[in-house]
């Protein structure tokens, strides 16, 4: 296993290092935008691209670092000789993925030690991906996703565009449709001659309007036709005040570690299936015949061919 760890260390060392530079690069933009003294109000170029760096960096690893792991080897057929001796596949890839998925589990923690807003300021939701944790699932996310499509296509460019797509289109549906569900929502309801009182820090889900039960009810069909309808839902009594749900503040850890565990599952479910598709061969796997063709070829002596005149 040292052996290959040191030949995935060579094999991908500039990778690496290319990437480890974009992270620290982000850390540092992010910490020293938090760190300073907030005199004005807009974003300085070293938060925004870390920001930047910090939405992106799960698919960075995903195209650079998973989509190749496989698809070169399969591209350019060298997986006749790294997996045609005493390394399996299953080692081979274990121990590729053990070192490149440490790797990369360290420099998302860099990535997500900011937020890049200025001044000191309290949690917040917009800050959610502003997490070491957050961005730790990303990665895996990204390469787990990475070497099942560099599997499937054969391909490296393929599997690099298909890992961007997956991967954002699973980010997109995470961060829209799933991540502010992962609990139930509390409910604010105030009458009409009351104030509406949301926690300071919650992240507003949905509103609406209830009755004198406290029930929710639609929006009346006269009442329809106006941008804001309250002032008719009030004037006609189709309601007896409105209702506010939101996620509180409090839970933004908790929601940071479930989404990890979401990113953490899909990650692992891509992972089994590509060590499956591994174990059953698929077309990849180096005949018996090919093998002994390849060793009589190497151990066969050279021939000279001389050319006699006249």
């Amino acid at each position: 296993m040292n052996a290959l760890a040191w030949l995935t260390w060579r094999q991908h060392r500039w990778t690496i290092l290319g990437t480890a530079a974009v992270a620290l690069l982000a850390a540092y933009g992010l910490v020293s935008t938090d760190l300073s003294d907030g005199m004005t109000s807009t974003l300085p170029l070293s938060g925004f691209y870390g920001l930047i760096v910090q939405t992106a960096f799960g698919a960075v690893i995903g195209m650079f670092w998973g989509a190749p792991l496989i698809a070169r080897e399969l591209e350019e057929r060298t997986y006749f000789v790294a997996w045609g001796q005493d390394v399996t596949p299953d080692r081979w890839l274990r121990g590729k993925l053990l070192v490149l998925g440490g790797a990369a589990i360290v420099l998302a923690m860099l990535v997500g030690v900011g937020d890049g807003y200025r001044g000191d300021q309290t949690a917040d939701w917009g800050m959610f991906e502003a997490s070491a944790i957050v961005q730790v699932g990303y990665v895996l996310l990204g390469l787990g996703i990475g070497v099942l499509a560099g599997l499937l296509t054969r391909h490296t460019i393929t599997a690099m565009a298909a890992t961007l797509v997956f991967y954002t289109l699973i980010r997109a549906v995470l961060a829209v449709a799933v991540r502010d569900h992962y609990l139930p929502t509390r409910r604010a309801v105030a009458r009409w001659d009351q104030t509406m009182s949301v926690p300071e820090g919650g992240l507003q889900i949905g509103d609406g309007f209830v009755d004198t039960t406290l029930k929710t009810v639609p929006v009346a069909e006269q009442c329809e036709r106006f941008a804001v309808p309250s002032s008719c839902m009030r004037s006609t009594k189709s309601a007896a005040g409105t209702y506010v749900d939101y996620q509180p503040i409090e839970r933004l850890g908790t929601f940071r570690v479930m989404e990890f565990l979401v990113c953490v599952l899909i990650a692992a479910a891509a992972l089994f299936l590509t060590f499956r598709l591994l174990r059953r061969g698929g077309g990849w796997r180096p005949t018996r015949s090919h093998r002994r063709d390849v060793a009589a070829s190497q151990s066969a002596p050279a021939t000279v061919v001389v050319h006699a005149e006249g």
